[in-house]
């Protein structure tokens, strides 16, 4: 039907800041809010959006006036449906959620009365009662035969240059046109991207897609309606009823050119013509004769229940998440903090997927091996057989949960993170500043490598309490003087040189104590022996945790002073890891061999190159799990945390040094014998 041109007022009124209106927007929470659907690719629900809705609102206004809001991740879900097919929900976040609606809300009046009379779902004043009395009352007026279609894969298949082209058609001529469409353009082009199909396809979780799906179907309503030919259509639902079979043959006919050229087509199992007295069903109704006999709905058609339900799920995981940190928040104020908790994926066929909120491991055949929610891990780490699926991927970055890729060695090959400190600046610049100042430089560097070797002799007694080895009391008392020369070096080069000559007596002390190593040991990087491979993947281990710890006190991982700061290095990583060398790294590695976890026999050498085997790793993996979540006592603070709590303590105390060296000076975690 022809279209009615904007009135004159209303081709004034710009319609893209009508979006951006802060009560436009503030109408569009309230609807999102009453429907209380679930969280989006970014893990936010509804109730955590609520919190802070008057301050997300404000600046969603700004920031879609300014032309620089960016939509959020979608999150994807495969609803199955009958026949062992699956639909694809792809749902925005709350907040996207908001600005579809308010888009909703100004385009619906524009676009709504210029939609065809077949057209009953998803429109004001009507909805399946209208479309049910709509064919009683054609059936009344004799029209008998009716064409039972279904559209393929609907909302996944419109193409969004056609749907973009109709939408640009219908807003000529009003104020702002061209940035909704480039805003609706937005939207679909992530929706396209997300689901693997660019180009085509509307978000079935979007608030807007049902107003677009009735526009671009709008084709259809005109092209299959005429003499003896009537259309019922709600959303992608449709009947055509005609006078006779010969008219109902011509009116399909009809159906699939106008769906051909909308880039849709008719599902041919599911079409077939008939009449009133074979009977029908459409939406929920079973028509047979002159009755019409209300059925179950079938769930997986009621997308809003649908998100609804899913919705609940989420609440679910979320207040029994709030339960757990109640519990974990009521331990921290007794003194005891579990630290960074890590979720470690190594193994043939384990496989990291999004189930609702949490994270699941698969293994074989697809069988969950665990699910667990953001909130209960910090970390995940990925080790070289592992796999991960895109929407896994997509929610740690939207939940901040770091994700390591690992190699067989143990070794970080790149991480998955979201811009974690890079708000920053300040402290970074604190940081540079220690590093270019000499006698700064030299002030925290004393104290880092003052914990290392404290550390490295409180190890080598704690090993040595059995063997009572001569040499090795020889090497811990040498070590002593080392440590009491320290104060009177004035250059960061002139400590790096008593740290030198400490290791040249701790780590042959070190080999005399640990079984499998050789003797004389000497630290080899990449590993030509088991004992050397086991301390590099244990070192691997406890870098990815300091590294983490650093970033979450802001600091910038390649800013160090003992460690010379350099493209691509992480001086500020290796500063801080110090201290924990010893306790984590390298005393482990001699405990696991001398405890027989590990055995020699778990490792392939060969020309001079050590494979680490999988039983190795995972005995690499656990004693290392089990000593970083150790709670011990922290002689500077007297807190009582985990080791890896301990971590991010020594990071704020490293960030408070930077920030204020003489106020807050660094006093590094010492270990007792």
């Amino acid at each position: 039907m022809p279209r009615a041109r904007p009135a004159p007022n209303a081709s004034r009124a710009d319609i893209f800041a009508r979006v951006a209106r802060l009560d436009i927007l503030d109408r569009a929470w309230d609807r999102v809010r009453s429907n209380m659907g679930c969280a989006g690719g970014d893990g936010e629900t509804v109730e955590a959006f609520r919190a802070r809705a008057s301050k997300r609102l404000i600046l969603l206004s700004r920031l879609i006036a300014a032309g620089t809001y960016r939509p959020r991740d979608l999150r994807v879900l495969h609803i199955p449906k009958k026949g062992g097919e699956t639909r694809p929900l792809a749902i925005p976040s709350v907040e996207d959620r908001v600005v579809q609606t308010a888009a909703a809300f100004v385009l619906g009046p524009i676009l709504d009365p210029g939609f065809d009379e077949a057209s009953h779902g998803y429109r004001p004043g009507r909805g399946v009662e209208t479309a049910i009395r709509a064919v009683e009352a054609y059936r009344k007026q004799g029209f008998t035969h009716v064409v039972e279609a279904d559209i393929r894969r609907c909302f996944e298949r419109i193409p969004h240059d056609l749907v973009l082209a109709r939408l640009e058609a219908e807003l000529e001529g009003r104020a702002g046109a061209s940035r909704v469409v480039d805003l609706v353009g937005l939207w679909l082009e992530q929706a396209g991207a997300v689901m693997g199909t660019p180009g085509i396809g509307l978000a079935q979780g979007s608030p807007l897609s049902p107003l677009l799906a009735n526009l671009h179907l709008d084709a259809l309503d005109e092209a299959t309606t005429g003499p003896g030919i009537r259309l019922v259509r709600y959303a992608d639902d449709f009947l055509v009823l005609c006078r006779s079979e010969a008219l109902a043959g011509k009116a399909l006919d009809k159906a699939r050119r106008a769906l051909t050229e909308a880039g849709l087509e008719i599902h041919s199992e599911g079409t077939r013509i008939v009449d009133f007295d074979r009977g029908f069903r459409f939406l929920g109704h079973l028509f047979v004769r002159s009755l019409v006999l209300r059925q179950v709905a079938d769930p997986e058609e009621d997308a809003v229940e649908l998100l609804r339900d899913i919705g609940r799920e989420d609440r679910t995981e979320v207040q029994a998440a709030r339960a757990r940190d109640v519990v974990e928040a009521e331990e921290r104020a007794g003194g005891y903090d579990r630290g960074q908790r890590v979720l470690h994926l190594d193994g043939d066929g384990r496989r990291l997927v999004l189930r609702n909120l949490s994270f699941s491991v698969r293994g074989e055949e697809e069988r969950e091996l665990i699910a667990i929610a953001p909130t209960r891990v910090d970390r995940i780490e990925l080790g070289p057989r592992a796999d991960a699926e895109l929407e896994a991927l997509r929610h740690a970055l939207g939940t901040g949960t770091e994700l390591a890729f690992l190699n067989g060695h143990g070794e970080t090959l790149g991480w998955l993170t979201s811009a974690g400190s890079l708000d920053r600046a300040t402290l970074h610049i604190a940081q540079a500043r220690m590093a270019l100042d000499p006698a700064l430089a030299a002030d925290l560097a004393r104290r880092i490598v003052d914990g290392r070797l404290r550390n490295q002799r409180a190890q080598l007694q704690r090993l040595n309490r059995t063997p009572k080895d001569a040499e090795i009391f020889a090497a811990v008392r040498t070590i002593g003087r080392i440590i009491r020369k320290l104060p009177r070096a004035g250059t960061v080069a002139a400590l790096r040189g008593h740290e030198g000559e400490a290791g040249a007596l701790y780590w042959p002390a070190l080999g005399r104590l640990a079984a499998g190593a050789p003797t004389p040991l000497r630290r080899s990087r990449p590993a030509n022996d088991p004992f050397n491979a086991a301390l590099n993947y244990l070192t691997a281990l406890l870098i990815r945790d300091i590294r983490t710890a650093l970033m979450r006190r802001g600091l910038h991982p390649g800013i160090g002073v003992l460690h010379v700061a350099r493209d691509g290095g992480e001086a500020c990583t290796w500063d801080l890891i110090e201290g924990f060398r010893a306790p984590l790294a390298e005393g482990l590695a001699a405990t696991l061999f001398n405890q027989g976890r590990l055995k020699t026999t778990m490792f392939e050498v060969a020309d001079g190159s050590v494979r680490i085997g999988r039983d190795a790793r995972l005995a690499i993996i656990r004693g290392y799990e089990t000593a970083a979540s150790r709670v011990v006592k922290n002689p500077r603070s007297g807190r009582r945390r985990t080791w890896r709590g301990q971590m991010e303590e020594e990071a704020g105390a490293y960030a408070a040094h930077c920030r204020d060296p003489q106020g807050k000076p660094f006093e590094p975690l010492v270990i007792h014998a």
